[in-house]
């Protein structure tokens, strides 16, 4: 009877410690410097869109030229401290901008930029 006591609470422990761990295992995050070392001239915009997606904006500058943004916000880890978090650490957006002439990526550029609250 002591043996299957000492059993159940070692599953129990072993059951808590693997929740545990999973609990701090967070949403895998994207690097959207990743995704631009990927993006070169001449691709089309099927292939631009088969692994970044469809782009988060889109316009036509002035020279008729369609330029794509893709953006990815992230915020530092002290910001996540309620009601002093705004006080804290800085939100940072990269961006990374396509330009694509007759369907074909002719630039891109990649760039960090903070975001003031």
């Amino acid at each position: 009877m002591k043996i299957r006591q000492n059993n159940l609470l070692l599953l129990f422990l072993i059951g808590t410690l693997i929740l545990f761990l999973a609990s701090c295992a967070g949403t895998p995050r994207k690097y959207l410097a990743v995704d631009a070392s990927l993006v070169k001239q001449g691709q089309t915009k099927a292939e631009i869109s088969e692994f970044l997606g469809p782009p988060h904006a889109a316009r036509i500058n002035q020279t008729g030229q369609e330029e794509w943004y893709y953006y990815d916000v992230h915020r530092h880890f002290w910001q996540r401290i309620p009601f002093l978090g705004h006080h804290l650490g800085k939100e940072e957006a990269e961006c990374l901008q396509i330009v694509l002439e007759s369907g074909q990526v002719v630039k891109r550029v990649y760039y960090v930029q903070g975001i003031q609250s």
